[in-house]
C-alpha cells in the first residue's frame, strides 16, 4: 500500500468493506498535489484486493473535504511563477501546460480513475463537500450525505472548473449546473438528492449507519457479478459522456481564464493568497458575497 499521512485505509476482510479517510481535520482535509497524485495508487491496490468488494470514503473531523489546498495552486501544477515582475506567458505556452496537466490528470488522478474502478464505491459525506472533494464524492457510485453537507466547487469564482465538467453537466442537468457556474452557491444535500447527485439524505448521527447497511448489502452480492457489473454501466456512462473531450474543454477554459484582463475589484485568486495567505485569500472571496451565497457555516450565518 502507498505511504501518505493524508489517507486512512481500512478494511475487513469477513466483511469485505474498505474505508478510505481523508485525514487532514485540522485544516478541513484539504488536499494537496501530492496527495492527489498518490490516491490512484491505493485505489489500484484495492481494485485488485478481493477481500474487498465495497470501497467507503470519508472524511475526517468535521467534513468530507472543503477542495485543494491553495498554496500550492498553479505552481505545482501548471507551473505559474508567483514573481509579478516575471514575464507573461503566451497564450500556446499556457494551452501547452494546461493540456498537459489534464492529461496528467486524467492519468494519474482518483475522480478519472473512479469511472472505471472495479469495485462499489459510496461517499460518506458530511459538512463541506467542495473542489475537488465534491468531484470525488460525484464519481463515486453512491453518495450518502448528512442533512448539514454542501455541495460546490470554489474555483468556479475565480478560474473556472475543472475534469470532470461533462460528467457533472450530465449528472445535475444543465440548468442547476448553469446556476452552480454562474453563482458558485453552495447546494445542500436536498438539493443534491432532488438532481439525483445523492442517493440519501440523513442526520449526521444516523450516517455511519446508514452507509454500514448500504455496503453490507452490496457486499452480499457475487464478487465476478459486481465487476462485471460495474464495468457494463461505466462503459456505458463513458460513452454517454465522452469522457476524453472535457480534459480539451477544460485545458482551453483554463487557458482563457488565466488570461482575462482584470477590472478594479475583480478577485484575484493567486494575488490575493501571495500577499494575504489562504485564509486571508478565503476571507475576501467571501466577503464579496451574500451570507446565502458564501461557502462557511460562519458566513452563511451572518447578517446581511
Amino acid at each position: 500500500m502507498a505511504k501518505t499521512d493524508y489517507f486512512i485505509y481500512e478494511k475487513d476482510p469477513q466483511k469485505r468493506i474498505a474505508r478510505l479517510t481523508f485525514n487532514r481535520p485540522e485544516q478541513m482535509n484539504f488536499i494537496k498535489w501530492e496527495d492527489m497524485q498518490a490516491l490512484n495508487p491505493l485505489l489500484r491496490e484495492i481494485e485488485k484486493d478481493d477481500d474487498v468488494k465495497v470501497l467507503i470514503v470519508k472524511g475526517a473531523g468535521e467534513c468530507f473535504g472543503a477542495g485543494a489546498d491553495l498554496t500550492g495552486l498553479g505552481t505545482t501544477t501548471v507551473h505559474f511563477s508567483r514573481d509579478p515582475k516575471a514575464p507573461r506567458p503566451t497564450v500556446r505556452e499556457r494551452l501547452f501546460e494546461e493540456k498537459d496537466c489534464f492529461s496528467d490528470y486524467t492519468d494519474k488522478l482518483s475522480q478519472s480513475y473512479l469511472f472505471h474502478f472495479a469495485k462499489a464505491t459510496i461517499a460518506q459525506v458530511h459538512g463541506y463537500c467542495y473542489g475537488f472533494h465534491f468531484g470525488f464524492a460525484q464519481s463515486c457510485d453512491i453518495t450518502i450525505a448528512s442533512e448539514d453537507a454542501l455541495f460546490t466547487h470554489p474555483a468556479f469564482r475565480y478560474i473556472t472548473g475543472e475534469q470532470p465538467l461533462g460528467v457533472w453537466l450530465q449528472e445535475m442537468g444543465s440548468k442547476k449546473y448553469m446556476e452552480m457556474v454562474l453563482t458558485g452557491r453552495p447546494f445542500d444535500a436536498w438539493e443534491m438528492e432532488k438532481m439525483g447527485c445523492v442517493n440519501k439524505v440523513v442526520p449526521r448521527e444516523r450516517l455511519d449507519d446508514e452507509v454500514n447497511e448500504m455496503a453490507e448489502v452490496i457486499a452480499k452480492k457475487p464478487i465476478e457479478l459486481l465487476v462485471v457489473e460495474k464495468h457494463l454501466v461505466d462503459c456505458l456512462k463513458a460513452m454517454k459522456n465522452d469522457l476524453a473531450a472535457p480534459n480539451l474543454v477544460a485545458a482551453l477554459a483554463h487557458c482563457a481564464a488565466t488570461h482575462m484582463k482584470a477590472e478594479p475589484g475583480d478577485f484575484l485568486v493567486l494575488k490575493e493568497v501571495s500577499q494575504k495567505g489562504e485564509k486571508g485569500a478565503i476571507d475576501v472571496r467571501e466577503s464579496r458575497y451574500p451570507p446565502k451565497y458564501r461557502l462557511s457555516y460562519k458566513g452563511r450565518a451572518a447578517k446581511e
